[in-house]
């Protein structure tokens, strides 16, 4: 009972995270680029988010007529149930769950499988190659993402995070384990799809990529997803490396990590895919196996 009145306010509370996100980033990316940004719906804009949710669930709910149907409808909630499920290893959520970092990697995998299913189902050329693209860069960066969250493990002497972060006092094991630290925040925004890792949805080449075909609840699914996975991402950074801590220090890690992720995406241009790659095979691997190893000698 428990466990099920956990996970229906998990539920409800990620699409208003999500759409506090939205707006966040929105004015923060305005301050940094020296403009406005949303003003006018409510104060400071907050409404805004709002209106574009109340948008999308009143626009009218498409599918192509050559679009394969299950597939097509089925994607949208392949898409947002593995974040969902994610947030079930949190030791906020969850402190005794033994196999946290394996349940990690297990569930976020099964995100490849929604944007393939996307791209497909939509019968739809920009599509079909948005989620080929975007399953050539999320199976690429599991790879260093699972072995940046092995470091923190391997030091703790345990995959449950709440034990992991007991073991960061008084040290968080971004100071003794900074490649790990990086690896993971890059890989993280290239799995959240988050600039300069957007390849999967160039406007110039793919329009919005394997959920171009989208439009509605199910458009807002992909939308909210993609939020819930960068909030995500930014709490298992501020839980793995940065020590976790009590609600008020943990929420200021969360929203420290995104406002990062914003700057860069206001900082750096997109960078092309053949670079997209290189940098988790040839650059994040090394730097994440360097860091395994530096963690063995230390403990030798």
């Amino acid at each position: 009972m428990k466990a099920l009145l956990v996970a229906l306010v998990v539920g409800m509370a990620i699409p208003a995270v999500a759409a506090f996100l939205l707006w966040y980033e929105r004015r923060l990316l305005a301050r940094l680029q020296v403009r406005h940004g949303p003003n006018r719906v409510g104060p400071q804009g907050l409404w805004q988010s709002l209106a574009d949710i109340i948008k999308l669930l009143s626009k009218a709910d498409t599918m192509p007529h050559t679009a394969h149907p299950w597939l097509f409808r089925l994607a949208p909630v392949m898409a947002f149930l593995p974040v969902f499920m994610a947030f079930a290893s949190l030791p906020e959520l969850d402190p005794h769950m033994n196999i946290g970092i394996l349940y990690l990697s297990a569930i976020l995998s099964l995100e490849v499988l929604a944007i393939l299913a996307a791209g497909i189902g939509s019968h739809s050329k920009y599509a079909l190659l948005g989620g080929l693209r975007a399953t050539a860069q999320m199976v690429s960066y599991e790879v260093p993402l699972t072995l940046a969250l092995l470091g923190p493990a391997m030091a703790a002497g345990s995959l449950n995070l709440a034990t992991i972060v007991s073991h960061q006092h008084p040290l968080p094991y971004i100071l003794t384990q900074p490649l790990g630290a990086l690896s993971l925040f890059i890989a993280g925004m290239a799995e959240a799809h988050r600039p300069p890792f957007d390849l999967t949805e160039a406007e110039s080449e793919l329009v919005a990529g394997y959920h171009v075909e989208y439009s509605g609840v199910r458009f807002a699914l992909f939308v909210v997803s993609e939020y819930a996975q960068l909030l995500f991402l930014a709490w298992l950074m501020a839980v793995v490396y940065l020590g976790g801590g009590p609600i008020w220090s943990l929420g200021l890690k969360i929203l420290g990590t995104v406002s990062v992720v914003i700057w860069l995406r206001a900082t750096l241009p997109r960078i092309r895919a053949d670079q997209l790659m290189a940098l988790g095979w040839k650059v994040l691997i090394p730097l994440t196996s360097l860091n395994l190893l530096w963690l063995v000698a230390w403990n030798l």
